[in-house]
């Protein structure tokens, strides 16, 4: 609760203005909805409404990434364009645009409901990228087809006169639009899902709202998966990020010995690593301790990635502090790479690869030959850039 209280108060005074006005703008399209008995507009709002207040009456706990607000602020802008427009060629051009709007939001829906089923599976998004995209839209193209028949099924009620002629073009233009947005954001997350496009709002989403939608839960029961497959070619435990715990010391080679296994998984089929967990599957807790606070670990990891792997690498590297049997563990999840990934100390830069539950480093024609083979075609286009 403490630590939630502390995200809270971290959260932007901008990011809660968003939420405000996000939440005006939906009261005041129902309204008009309403009086104007646009229909639609209500089904887009009203769930619209329902995420923000709890937001608001969760304080904060329920996180909606930046992203979506806009995403949410702009299709229903557009709407009320389109809706009450007086001329009818601006009433066609803008409805477009909002069909269009509303295909890309439910896209991101759709990849935010695949991402929490389907998050107790180690790197699926990036091994299995084009399941995700396609189940993602199939989810934002049906979650269109739900609004648009509830929406002639209220105006049907009504008796609204001119339905029978107008509706079949506006069903068919509305469906075909948002399958284009909806189709454009999966197509951009499978092509660009390495260079954080996504990461800011689908990862965002997910660990802010982990004990909500008890995503924490299935970590963890992975987590004890792992602990109990005990260590393989793409599973590897570490005790300590820098404690030498024979020593008590600080010490150079343990940090090594972490960043060199993420060299390894990078370089070859990606992998799990975990760190405050003994070799034999014992979970005896990271070296938390030695740092001022978990803020300050999670820094202090992510800069010896920057430092001595490279930020470029960053995207196909994900991590985070879990809390079992009052101990603290890291689980850290590499993909693999699509170019050579070396670890530099120094001057010296050394490229490590998985054999079985090792990492070991490759030197001369070795190398050459597992980097022509692995990323030949990556190594070629660089070739060609230099010349």
């Amino acid at each position: 609760m403490e630590e939630s209280a502390k995200k809270n108060k971290r959260k932007p005074v901008n990011e809660r203005a968003g939420y405000m006005i996000l939440l005006v703008m939906a009261l005041l399209f129902v309204v008009i909805s309403f009086v104007m008995k646009e229909y639609e507009g209500m089904l887009v709002s009203v769930p619209t409404i329902i995420v923000v207040a709890v937001f608001l009456v969760r304080n904060g706990r329920f996180y909606v990434p930046p992203a979506l607000i806009v995403l949410m602020s702009v299709v229903l802008l557009l709407f009320m364009i389109a809706k009450y427009s007086v001329k009818i060629q601006n009433e066609l051009i803008f409805g477009g645009v909002a069909d269009l709007m509303m295909g890309a939001f439910l896209g991101l829906i759709g990849l935010i409901v695949v991402y929490t089923m389907l998050r107790s599976m180690p790197n699926f998004d990036k091994d299995n990228a084009f399941f995700v995209s396609l189940s993602a839209f199939c989810i934002g193209v049906s979650l269109s087809v739900i609004i648009l028949l509830l929406n002639y099924t209220i105006v049907s009620f009504q008796n609204e006169s001119g339905l029978e002629y107008s509706a079949p073009f506006i069903a068919v233009r509305e469906v075909l639009m948002v399958i284009a947005g909806s189709g454009f954001v999966n197509i951009l997350f499978y092509l660009n899902r390495h260079n954080g496009l996504f990461k800011h709002t689908l990862e965002k989403f997910l660990s802010e709202n982990a004990d909500t939608l008890g995503i924490e839960d299935q970590e963890i029961r992975n987590i004890e998966k792992i602990i109990e497959t005990r260590e393989t070619s793409v599973i590897e435990f570490k005790s300590t990020i820098r404690t030498n715990l024979k020593t008590g010391e600080k010490d150079p080679r343990m940090e090594k010995a972490v960043l060199k296994t993420l060299v390894a998984f990078l370089n070859s089929k990606g992998g799990t690593l975990l760190i405050g967990v003994a070799d034999d599957g014992t979970v005896i807790g990271v070296d938390e301790d030695s740092f001022e606070n978990r803020d300050k670990m999670m820094l202090h990891l992510n800069n010896l990635i920057k430092t001595q792997i490279g930020g470029e690498f960053l995207p196909y590297i994900t991590y985070r502090a879990f809390d079992m049997d009052g101990k603290t563990i890291i689980k850290i999840d590499c993909s693999r790479s699509e170019s050579p990934v070396f670890l530099k100390e120094g001057k010296v830069e050394t490229f490590f690869v998985r054999s079985g539950p090792s990492s070991i480093d490759l030197h001369g024609t070795d190398m050459l030959a597992y980097a022509n083979h692995n990323f030949g075609s990556q190594l070629r286009k660089v070739y060609n850039k230099i010349k």
